[in-house]
Order: structure tokens, then C-alpha cells, then sequence
């Protein structure tokens, strides 16, 4: 995922947020709908100042913060020291090393605090008493059970009571693990559609369709309009068919893959 936003992204975010359509927002801030459009869509289109003005105090947010100055709609002025952080991690947090946004996102996910507070138990060993209390008790009863009843070690039951204690280390090594893996999914959930994140449309899958609709094509100048339509990202079936027989022209005349694949059915055939 992105270290930061887009302003593009910023603004499609804010206009989704309050539920508004492009419409809607050109109605209530006078800019037009095709700019609001280009503005969240085109990374080259440029944002006059009046717009960026305008969509800021319109969504209560500063122009620093669409024009990714900061990452922050409303603690504009907060004092580090607000925060309680030492020297070392802000600088960590300054170096550009991390990225931020995940940590903001993992901070504001509905079970951090559940992550937070089972870690902290661990480090401060807050439930090392009542775990060890508890092992001594299934000991002590396991004892008990064996020396009245002259039980071996090897006893299903006695088994069971011995699997039954608890190791400090395992257990918090699996809840906390637990924990971080549940948010982890949450948001890898959430940023599936990134253009920076993996997704299921890989190179491999679009060289398969190609050979798939290679092979699905009849004759050689079909499938060199596959070949060619896909390098160049052109909807050949919903051409013109007037620019399709214009274009089909100068594939014939003018393409090495075509002449090739004629050459290629030629040989065959003898």
C-alpha cells in the first residue's frame, strides 16, 4: 500500500465519505462536474489554487493536507509533546523508513487496543500468577488422583491433566498473533483494489487471456487484430466499422505478424 495519499485520492475519499455524487458537490461548491471528475481521476491534470481553496474549506480540511503537505484533516497545529512520544521514535517516525498510513491504519483498527492490551499483559507478566496458580492447582490435583487411586503417568486421564497446564510463553505467542493476524486480514481486505497491492489480474493471467482469445480467433489477420489490439489497449469489437476496415487495411499491408502468420498457414499446408 501507498505510504500517502493522492490528492486525487484524498478528494474521491472526502466526496465518498459524506456520500455525495460528483453532481451534488458541483452544485454546492460552484466548480463544475467534469473538473470534479478530472481532479479525482487524472494524476496530470492541475488543480487551479481556487479549487484546491474552494474543496478545503468545503471539507473543513487544510490545503496543506489535499496538497500532501500533511497527513493530518484536523490536528493542524498539535504539539509533539501532545502525543507522548520520546526523541527516538519521533525521529523513526520523521525518517521516512516506515510507512506511516499502515501504522495509522493497524492504530485506528477496531481490535488495536484488544492487540495492544494482550501484549502488554505479556510484557508486564500480568497474568504470571494467576497462570502459574492455576498450573499448580491441576499439578496438585493430578498428584492427588495418582497417589489415591495408584494411577500411572501413562493414564489417558493423567495425560490430560498434564496437557491441560498452560505455557506462559505459547499462549501469548498465539493470542497476539491472533490478534495482529485478524488486522492484518482486515486491511489487507480493505486495500485489495490498490494499484499498488497484488491483485488477481497478474501479467501471467493477461498473457493466458491472450492465448486464449489467440486461439479462439479464426484466420490470421483475427488473430493478428488480438495480438494488436491488446499491446496497443484498443476494443476492437466495439470499433467503428469503418476505422476497423481502415485499420484491418493497413494490417494487411503493413504487418510483419500478419505476413508471418500467412507464411506460417502456408507451410502448413504443404
Amino acid at each position: 500500500m501507498k505510504y500517502r495519499l493522492s490528492i486525487q485520492e484524498k478528494l474521491k475519499d472526502l466526496r465518498i465519505e459524506r456520500n455525495l455524487k460528483l453532481e451534488e458537490l458541483a452544485d454546492a461548491t460552484g466548480l463544475s462536474r467534469s473538473a470534479l471528475g478530472s481532479y479525482e481521476t487524472n494524476e496530470d491534470k492541475d488543480i487551479s489554487h481556487t479549487a484546491i481553496i474552494t474543496l478545503a474549506e468545503y471539507y473543513k480540511v487544510s490545503c496543506d493536507y489535499l496538497l500532501g503537505f500533511s497527513e493530518n484533516r484536523d490536528h493542524r497545529d498539535s504539539e509533539i509533546a501532545d502525543l507522548h512520544l520520546d526523541d527516538k521514535t519521533i525521529e523513526i517516525l520523521r525518517s521516512g523508513n516506515l510507512n506511516n498510513r499502515l501504522l495509522c491504519e493497524m492504530i485506528k483498527h477496531k481490535d488495536f487496543w484488544k492487540l495492544l492490551s494482550d501484549t502488554e499483559i505479556y510484557i508486564d507478566s500480568l497474568a504470571t500468577m494467576q497462570i502459574r496458580n492455576l498450573n499448580d492447582y491441576v499439578a496438585t490435583m493430578r498428584t492427588k488422583i495418582q497417589m489415591r487411586n495408584q494411577v500411572s503417568d501413562t493414564e489417558h486421564y493423567i495425560k490430560t491433566l498434564r496437557a491441560s497446564e498452560i505455557e506462559e510463553d505459547d499462549y501469548f505467542s498465539r493470542l497476539i498473533g491472533e490478534d495482529i493476524t485478524a488486522i492484518a486480514k482486515d486491511l489487507k481486505e480493505i486495500h485489495k483494489k490498490d494499484k499498488e497491492t497484488s491483485d488477481d489480474h497478474s501479467p501471467l493471467s493477461e498473457a493466458l487471456d491472450i492465448i486464449e482469445e489467440f486461439e479462439q480467433a479464426s484466420g490470421a489477420l483475427k488473430k493478428t487484430l488480438v495480438v494488436l489490439g491488446r499491446q496497443l489497449d484498443m476494443n476492437i469489437p466495439k470499433m467503428d466499422p469503418c476505422d476497423l476496415q481502415a485499420f484491418t487495411n493497413l494490417i494487411e499491408k503493413y504487418s510483419n505478424i500478419y505476413k508471418r502468420q500467412i507464411a506460417g498457414r502456408g507451410k502448413s499446408k504443404r
